[in-house]
């Protein structure tokens, strides 16, 4: 049997350190574009949605949502906030771990989150 998804990603993570900075960056480029996607998927099937339904709940034609699940989109920030909302969800830098910079992602908003408490 041939290796596991792992084994193959952890090969991929060696030869791309061998070829130096310069395709490090290229690989966490492809990394981060492809992680914001991910998370747009994981969001939407976890509340029980179809492309179809998040497009009517957002107002972002269905076509540019499966471009954006599928990794073939540059949304603007306007669009990824309207769609992170419609999931319930937040958009933020969050300082990575072990790395200088700052990465974006998709946040779960807490229930409440963002409302003022009357005084």
């Amino acid at each position: 049997m041939g290796r596991s998804f792992t084994e193959f990603t952890r090969e991929v993570e060696r030869e791309t350190r061998k070829e130096g900075a310069a395709a490090v960056a290229e690989a966490e480029a492809f990394r981060t574009h492809f992680q914001l996607a991910r998370e747009f998927i994981e969001r939407r099937q976890a509340l029980g949605l179809t492309q179809r339904q998040l497009a009517e709940k957002s107002g972002v034609q269905q076509s540019e949502i499966s471009r954006i699940e599928g990794g073939n989109a540059n949304p603007t920030l306007q669009t990824v906030q309207v769609l992170a909302r419609s999931l319930g969800a937040e958009v933020h830098l969050v300082q990575r771990q072990g790395k200088a910079g700052r990465a974006l992602v998709v946040r779960r908003r807490a229930a409440g989150a963002g409302r003022r408490r009357s005084r």
